[in-house]
């Protein structure tokens, strides 16, 4: 195994390695590491995301979960809120829409990147995107999540968490092409393809998928009138040009959509019938980006720049009539440069942000826009042979709200973190963790909606949070393993409350206004182990059960003049924070008989939510309830059928899954429908 010191160094290539494959601050990485890098355990495996730099895991102080290309590519997900839920993260699904949350923190309705707790990252930049419904894996190479307000590097919205989306890049005498097709319950038709390469300094890849789905077919069989997919489709695509050995500019463009419809009859009014009413969506993200990395030949100083640009658009269209009955675009404008410095004995990067969002189509709200700038620095230094690495990071931003209708609205944020990780066996690693992070509100949030579900609020607060964390990582003869307990205090916490006056909606619902809770916390435990006993029998199969939770000890809301309405005033558990969340389950792989198998359990803890549906009963003056808990078992396989010529030209696998193993309820959210008990099956073409 490499000493420390010599994994650093070959961390401090970012120009011969880095630089002619990825954007250092992108967070992107080769398509596949060194055959050295594969023999490294995980504690040394390569991240990016925490310090928007590339380094070795042993080095981040936070907690880092990091899915691969392998666990994606034997994964049955097929977007990112999938692979998500596969995790034992909270993932709710309303539709056509998913949210995620990390440690009790992030939106589970459908708010955009400017409402979210937790930041979503497609190669290290924002594309304003909070539907991971729109997020798709077929160019997906890596996922990243960073739980916790640690990487204040990014800003706003990172207080909760940040989830990096890192896409494959094409190399040179690595082509490769994969094609799956399959069907599946409710009339499911899936449909993916992925494929790419370089030569002659030119590197390029893409990958797509499309479904469509009928009405949902939910516990015990019974059929969810007008909740069809009619199209879902997610591409990537990167192309970039290396010149002068260590420069590269590119091009990435990425894309998620979705047709869909969605009955009246989940609302107060109606029942699952089919003349029940609905209506037509059409969800959006688009983004681009034009990017340049480079380096000096002495390979310890690195930079690079990027502009994107994109949009969230989402549009609901009553099919009788085919008006308009609402409708949202938000454009986003980003600029990020930044300059790294690596030695053996300490690193230095700084950067700067500018992104601007112009909000508009919200019913009768005037257009808004929203501008920061911000700028930050992330440093780390090394003792005792790399075993121990202090690691510090300080941001400002400077904010404004503004619109039409609206008083300008502008304000100042600095921030920071302080880590620390220490190795006292090659096989263990301490770590302890100290951030404060903040969202600004939203023009939405300052300005409202117009009335259609939520009245302005001009004067909102910031929210800040404070959170310390402590933890370690065993990596010990194939067992992995991960506990940390966390604490984070808010102040000025952005919640959305009930006031009792009718919105201009179709549904006679009261309209909501954001307010702040003057104090509140959120602690816990959050851990994950798994062993592959087959390997550490020395088996020539891999046989791996696995665990992952989070468990909230407090969520807790400190403000006595904001108490939630539930079984009388005086409640004070924050809502939408399920106690429990859990992963759990088998992993096998047999090289011989070419098999791979997951049998997966997820299980959601009770949570205290509001009800839309009409059919929960509430005593009088409740406006939430209890959602009880549950546990979804899904199964998933592969088979490789065929190989031709030793795989010099490919191999074709059957894949399989049965999703909701034992038809449990699986309405998660707000009586939304989740599907019963289903199936997928499809064959995969694979060239590599």
């Amino acid at each position: 195994m490499p000493t420390r010191k010599s994994l650093r160094a070959a961390l401090c290539l970012p120009a011969a390695v880095f630089s002619l494959y990825s954007l250092p601050s992108f967070g992107q990485v080769s398509s596949e590491p060194p055959a050295a890098q594969q023999a490294l355990d995980s504690l040394d495996e390569v991240v990016v995301t925490a310090n928007r730099v590339q380094e070795a895991k042993h080095e981040v102080s936070s907690n880092v979960t990091v899915i691969g290309s392998e666990e994606i590519k034997a994964s049955t997900a097929t977007t990112v809120a999938d692979l998500m839920a596969q995790h034992g993260f909270h993932v709710v699904t309303m539709g056509d829409n998913s949210n995620v949350q990390i440690r009790g923190m992030g939106s589970l309705t459908m708010a955009n990147e400017l409402e979210n707790q937790v930041l979503i990252l497609l190669n290290g930049r924002r594309i304003g995107l909070s539907n991971l419904a729109l997020a798709g894996l077929a160019n997906v190479k890596q996922v990243e999540i960073i739980r916790g307000a640690s990487a204040v590097q990014y800003g706003s919205s990172a207080l909760g968490g940040v989830i990096n989306i890192i896409t494959r890049r094409g190399e040179a005498d690595k082509p490769f092409l994969s094609i799956e097709a399959g069907i599946g319950s409710d009339s499911l038709k899936r449909e993916t393809v992925a494929f790419g390469g370089a030569a002659d300094g030119f590197d390029f890849s893409f990958g797509g998928t499309h479904f469509s789905r009928d009405d949902v077919t939910t516990e015990g069989g019974r059929r969810w009138y007008n909740t069809a997919i009619d199209k879902s489709l997610t591409y990537d695509l990167d192309v970039g040009y290396t010149f002068a050995q260590n420069h590269r500019v590119g091009i990435n463009h990425a894309q998620g959509e979705t047709q869909s419809e969605l009955t009246s009859g989940i609302r107060p009014y109606g029942g699952n019938t089919p003349a029940n009413p609905y209506s037509d969506y059409l969800k959006r993200n688009k983004n681009t980006a034009f990017s340049y990395a480079g380096s000096t030949d002495s390979k310890n100083l690195d930079w690079m720049v990027n502009y994107s640009f994109g949009s969230t658009d989402q549009k609901d269209t009553d099919p009788s009539t085919g008006a308009e009955s609402y409708r949202s675009d938000i454009d986003n404008k980003v600029f990020n440069a930044q300059l790294n410095y690596n030695a053996a004995l300490f690193s230095v990067s700084g950067g700067v942000d500018q992104y601007q969002y112009d909000v508009s189509g919200f019913g009768s709200a005037p257009e808004t826009t929203m501008k920061d700038t911000g700028a930050y620095v992330t440093g780390k230094l090394r003792l005792l042979d790399e075993r121990l690495v202090f690691s510090l990071g300080l941001r400002h931003d400077r904010y404004e709200n503004s619109g039409t209708a609206m008083l300008s609205y502008d304000n100042n944020h600095t921030g920071g973190s302080v880590g620390v990780s220490y190795l006292p066996l090659d096989w263990l690693k301490l770590r302890a963790n100290y951030a404060s992070g903040f969202k600004m509100p939203s023009p939405q949030q300052i300005g409202g909606d117009g009335a259609i579900f939520y009245m302005g609020n001009p004067s909102l607060k910031p929210e800040q949070n404070k959170t310390w964390e402590l933890g370690a990582d065993i990596d010990w003869r194939h067992i992995n393993a991960s506990l940390t307990y966390f604490r984070s205090d808010w102040q000025d916490k952005i919640v959305g409350m009930p006031t009792g006056i009718p919105c201009n909606n179709l549904w006679g619902m009261n309209c909501y206004q954001n307010q702040n809770l003057k104090e509140a916390e959120i602690a816990g435990f959050e851990g994950s182990v798994r062993w592959d006993i087959g390997k550490a029998f020395s088996q020539s199969y891999s046989l791996a059960p696995y665990a992952s939770f989070t468990w909230l000890t407090t969520r807790k809301n400190k403000d006595p003049s904001q108490f939630i309405a539930y079984h009388g005033a005086g409640n004070t558990t924050l809502p939408n924070t399920p106690k429990w969340m859990a992963s759990y389950g088998l992993d096998y792989a047999h090289p011989g008989l070419k098999i791979k198998s997951r049998l997966n359990a997820n299980y959601y803890g009770a949570t205290l939510t509001r009800d839309f549906s009409g059919t929960v009963p509430m005593p009088a003056g409740d406006t939430y309830f209890s959602r009880p808990s549950g546990t979804v078992v899904n199964w998933s396989f592969e088979k490789e059928l065929a190989e031709f010529s030793n795989r010099r030209y490919g191999a074709l696998t059957l894949r399989g899954e049965i999703n909701n193993l034992f038809d449990k309820a699986n309405e998660m959210y707000w009586n939304y429908p989740g599907a019963g008990r289903n199936f997928y099956v499809g064959l995969r073409y694979d060239f590599n």
